[in-house]
């Protein structure tokens, strides 16, 4: 900031206010009446009470309230404007900013004084700027003269802060920061400062205005501090507000940006009953809908986009990702083509492509490649670091010289509190068996609440991998007794029994589960008898049978590989094995042991 603006500052009373500490601002907002008097010599007129009445209707006054202010020598440019009048314009909600201009309407344009003619002009305005869908139904007659108000509003169209003003009412500190709806290209330091500490003042002169939190709002949005500019927008959506659209909209925006998703979805379909055209509103209401999970929701949002806007990049990608999300690849295929062949890759589409070519392709090696690309072209991003640590971990590859391992530290070095990229770390530790760190990291995973009920299951692998066999059995049977028709923790339950040793009760558990298990569950129970079986007949039964059920589980493919390779039946032996290399390609001991059966057939 210029010394110019700084010592500008300072002279003005939101200057003051800015100096104030924290402590001091507090006093002053409990003694409304002396912070009033300290400003007695200023020429202030206040019209607007910290305890408003009731939200007046379309055609019902709001009552004056009295305000204490010490007797002024100078008069206000508006002291000739009734002060119930003055207190409307201050709230600045469409619907009392109509008020304020049907009680000062003159059948014609002659009759009206300066002042009058001014406070309709900026009415309108105001309007126009901050309430846009709603409609200006007055007339503002010619204005001869201009004055510090109406140059204020000017400058904010032109995207400036007016520093001219003299801060001497409500208005003269609260116009100038409508720039704050007009200008995006400015830095911060130009007026975003000013503009905050002229915006707390005017509130403490107004703490209902309407317009004063809606801007305060905007301004914290365009500072990054969405949970502040969601509680502004809160207040903004008072009862004077009368459902004005542009503050619900902003409160579902900033619901979104604190991830309070249910809300932004609510919000913004309430809007789209009235505005159904609106993108924007299509937009948050498709991105709150696609992290809430709802995906059949979401591609209704997004197909109601790309009608109005069919060149939406955006948008085509992520219809991409739902169909991928629901495993229709060969759609989102056809879309990821169609965005390619306009020349129109990014970064989403990078990804998006890796991950198709990784889960639907199982083309590995074009996925690492188009990973790096992603890599290449955003180093630090963490998605596309996380999109690559993942491709990575699949494919057991490096993308540009970087293990899974390293590129999940990567993302860790910039959020130590990311889960995704604590998961894959996790896996990366499990499958070195590295099961020291692994219990380190998931122990920590377990405090997230977000992700403690799936990272439960892994959790007592880990512990029955390290022999913490108690630990593992205090978190099952407490699952197991909370949920005990869920799936995953009767098969956690299970896991436990059998290797504490308690077979007798791992076999009536599994016996009680088989007559009405899922596929799934009958070959995860045949398996896990096969473990506790006293014959070898037994055990190749339920191996045998297990895999009836669900022919692609690994862990009965790999024990029938080591009980033919014990009896060094190569043949047999490899014939389980590579099913199981199959589904874990990546898997380097698997990748060893089906080498050395090449040599022992002598291939």
């Amino acid at each position: 900031m210029t010394a110019f603006r700084k010592f500008a500052l300072r002279k003005t009373v939101a200057g003051f206010f800015r100096d104030a500490t924290i402590s001091e601002r507090i006093s002053l907002r409990k003694m409304r009446g002396t912070f009033y008097l300290v400003f007695a010599t200023l020429p202030f007129i206040f019209s607007c009470a910290s305890s408003p009445s009731p939200a007046p209707k379309s055609e019902e006054k709001l009552p004056a309230v009295a305000v204490q202010v010490s007797p002024s020598k100078n008069r206000s440019f508006f002291s000739s404007i009734d002060k119930e009048t003055m207190r409307l314009v201050e709230i600045g909600s469409p619907q009392s900013l109509r008020q304020a201009a049907a009680s000062i309407h003159k059948s014609s344009p002659d009759d009206y004084s300066d002042a009058e003619k001014s406070i309709l002009y900026i009415s309108a305005e105001i309007m126009k700027l901050a309430w846009p869908s709603e409609a200006v139904t007055w007339s503002v007659p010619p204005i001869a003269r201009t004055n510090q108000y109406i140059g204020a509003v000017e400058s904010a169209k032109k995207g400036i802060y007016d520093l001219s003003m003299n801060r001497s009412d409500f208005l003269s500190i609260m116009l100038p920061s409508l720039v704050l709806l007009t200008s995006s290209g400015v830095t911060i330091e130009d007026y975003y400062e000013l503009s905050e500490n002229s915006l707390n003042f005017a509130l403490e002169l107004c703490p209902d205005s309407v317009l004063a939190n809606y801007l305060m709002g905007i301004l914290c949005l365009k500072q990054n501090e969405n949970e502040k500019a969601l509680e502004y927008f809160k207040l903004s959506n008072g009862k004077y507000a009368g459902g004005t659209k542009e503050i619900l909209e902003s409160v579902a925006k900033a619901c979104f940006l604190t991830g309070k998703y249910e809300l932004a979805l609510s919000f913004g379909e309430e809007l789209l009953s009235r505005f159904p055209q609106d993108t924007e509103l299509l937009k948050t209401c498709a991105l709150s809908a696609f992290h809430l999970g709802d995906f059949d929701k979401t591609e209704g949002f997004v197909v109601r986009v790309l009608l109005l806007e069919p060149d939406n990049t955006s948008y085509v990608l992520l219809r991409a990702k739902i169909l991928m999300e629901n495993q229709d690849y060969i759609r989102a295929s056809s879309l990821l083509d169609a965005v390619e062949k306009k020349n129109s890759a990014s970064k989403e589409y990078y990804l998006l492509r890796t991950q198709l070519l990784r889960d639907w392709s199982k083309n590995n090696a074009a996925a690492i490649e188009t990973a790096g690309t992603a890599l290449n072209l955003y180093p630090y991003d963490s998605e596309t670091l996380l999109v690559a640590a993942e491709t990575a971990s699949v494919a057991g590859l490096s993308v540009n010289g970087m293990t899974a391992l390293e590129l999940a530290e990567k993302v860790l070095e910039k959020d130590s509190e990311n889960v995704q990229a604590m998961e894959i770390l996790l896996d990366e530790y499990i499958k070195k068996s590295d099961y020291a760190k692994a219990y380190s990291l998931s122990s920590r995973l377990m405090q997230i609440p977000s992700v403690q009920k799936t990272s439960l299951f892994r959790h007592i692998d880990i512990c029955l991998a390290l022999k913490k066999n108690t630990e593992a059995m205090n978190l099952a049977l407490k699952d197991y007794e909370k949920n005990p028709a869920d799936e995953n923790s009767c098969m956690a339950y299970v896991k436990v029994l059998s290797a504490s040793g308690q077979k007798n009760s791992a076999m009536q558990l599994i016996s009680s589960l088989l007559s009405s298990a899922s596929q799934k569950m009958k070959s995860f129970l045949y398996f896990e008898r096969s473990q506790i079986q006293g014959t070898e007949d037994s055990v190749l039964a339920d191996l045998r049978a297990s895999l009836t059920a669900n022919p692609r589980n690994k862990d009965s493919l790999y024990s029938l590989y080591k009980i033919y390779y014990a009896k060094k039946d190569w043949r047999r032996a490899q014939y389980y094995l590579k099913q199981v290399v199959a589904l874990d390609p990546s898997n380097s001991l698997y990748l060893s042991k089906n080498s050395e059966l090449e040599k022992l057939l002598g291939r």
